[in-house]
């Protein structure tokens, strides 16, 4: 017997980016401004950053290793830790959100060009965030003040942000989609290996933080459309779609970032059912949604039927895994410092999914792949948050598999493993094997136990066949992304 241990997803609370009151950095209500996608300005300002260093390996120097993801509680630490030189006051000024001497920065005038900063008696004021992320400047508002928070506000590249840049593949295509687009990074992702990217959203600011985005990296491949879902994108067809909209199973309507406004997981539905219905034969599509279930030990069953009948074969990672309390808990937290407000809301979250009949709430990336063939297939992998990266490529290889299980057709076929696998050993006394661990060094870094004599026959240089290892041990090992195709029929 083969025993995955893929990493298991945590039980217990999800973790909402952090919403707190104002400590110190300039908190400008959204009413009083708008990002203006001003483009030349855009450009020089992001190529200007450029000749500045303005990075994440600088703000890492700087700041530490958590820099370039500092919060609210973290700025007066943070700002003690940086001099007086330029690039320090930029990064106290678009990353901190702290105002700075005018003349300290030469950038002034593109920053206020695109409303992003404004001059207050010699001293330049930040409006709005500009930070280094994954090689790219993301532009969006400024720390989240909780709930004056407004429906607009535009949030950083959050933990979900990042759940969906890592599970997406990352295949050369012609058209993509990124809907609900927020800052825009998803959309400046793929258009690193897009000919053409369409960002979506209902939020014009968003919109504007995202052309701004694009302009900053010299990204020209990029057209915002605003809309619902995917509405603005009507009947066209996608090679790559990603989505990381609201999807948040809440009684609330508060934020356009995080309530779904449909009733349970009826919109996380609606992203999977429109996501396979937009892609192109042989797209693919990665979605963050939530979805709810009856029973914690049979957590999936709603997605099953999202995908009858969508010729779409699934990964499903679900990453955060929460009962209907510590669900709430979670997604109320904000209120901690009025205790008869989140006493309110509190019993408002549990009564809502209790009224649902749900046991447990999972959120996590879909990731799915068109194609033709009468039989598709689903695997889903409960794995630990902080286990993921870079899954891009497990996730071909996976898909890959899933469709050739579906289809029964292993036969003829001969896989080797890939780059990033190693065995982990386990010796006696006497210096004998006695356990060995397959582990994967990417993706969602699963793991595999294994008998000490099959490590010889998974690294024999003729390659791996369903007749070598046998089709359970074969199973086990392209469901989780262990192999890549040598030879076919």
């Amino acid at each position: 017997m083969h025993r995955a241990r893929a990493p298991r997803g945590r039980v217990g609370a999800a973790a909402p980016p952090r919403l707190e009151c104002t400590l110190g950095p300039v908190a400008t209500p959204l009413a009083t401004w708008d990002p203006r996608p001003e483009l030349e300005a855009a450009a020089a300002l992001g190529q200007a950053l450029g000749q500045l260093g303005y990075t994440e390996n600088a703000i890492v120097d700087r700041l530490g290793d958590d820099g370039p993801a500092a919060d609210l509680a973290e700025v007066p630490l943070f700002d003690r830790r940086l001099g007086a030189r330029e690039l320090d006051q930029v990064i106290r000024l678009l990353l901190l959100q702290l105002p700075v001497p005018r003349a300290a920065v030469r950038i002034a005038g593109l920053l206020e060009a695109t409303g992003l900063a404004v001059e207050v008696a010699d001293t330049l004021v930040p409006r709005g965030r500009i930070v280094p992320t994954e090689g790219l400047y993301l532009a969006f508002d400024g720390f989240s003040q909780g709930l004056a928070d407004p429906p607009g506000w535009v949030a950083s590249f959050t933990p979900t942000s990042y759940w969906l840049a890592s599970a997406t593949p990352r295949p050369r295509v012609a058209r993509a989609l990124d809907v609900g687009t927020g800052n825009g990074a998803h959309a400046l992702f793929a258009a690193r290996h897009a000919d053409q990217v369409v960002a979506t959203d209902i939020n014009p600011r968003a919109l504007a933080f995202t052309a701004i985005g694009a302009a900053l990296n010299g990204i020209h491949n990029v057209e915002t459309r605003q809309g619902s879902l995917f509405e603005p994108a009507g009947e066209e067809t996608f090679d790559l779609i990603t989505c990381n909209a609201p999807y948040v199973i809440s009684p609330e309507s508060r934020w356009q970032y995080r309530d779904a406004g449909a009733r349970g997981d009826s919109f996380s539905e609606r992203v999977v059912r429109e996501a396979s219905a937009h892609l192109r034969p042989g797209g693919y599509a990665a979605l963050v949604v939530s979805w709810l279930a009856e029973s914690p030990d049979d957590p999936d069953r709603h997605v099953h039927g999202w995908l009858d009948g969508s010729g779409c074969d699934a990964w499903l990672l679900g990453l955060r895994g929460s009962d209907p309390v510590e669900h709430a808990a979670a997604w109320t937290d904000h209120l901690a410092g009025d205790p008869a407000a989140i006493t309110t809301a509190f019993d408002s979250w549990i009564a809502y999914l209790d009224e649902l009949e749900a046991a447990w709430v999972t959120e996590g990336v879909v990731v799915l792949h068109k194609r033709a063939g009468e039989r598709h297939g689903l695997r889903a992998d409960p794995v630990d948050e902080d286990d993921l990266e870079h899954a891009g490529a497990q996730a071909l290889r996976v898909l890959d598999a899933v469709a050739l299980l579906a289809e029964g057709d292993l036969a003829g076929r001969t896989f080797r493993l890939v780059e990033d696998a190693w065995f982990r050993e386990e010796l006696d006394r006497d210096g004998d094997v006695t356990d060995v661990t397959l582990s994967l060094d990417e993706g969602t870094h699963p793991e595999l136990e294994l008998e000490p004599e099959e490590i010889d026959l998974l690294v024999d240089p003729d390659g791996i066949t369903v007749e070598t290892v046998g089709p359970e041990l074969l199973r086990a090992l392209l469901e989780l992304g262990f192999l890549e195709t040598v030879s076919s029929r």
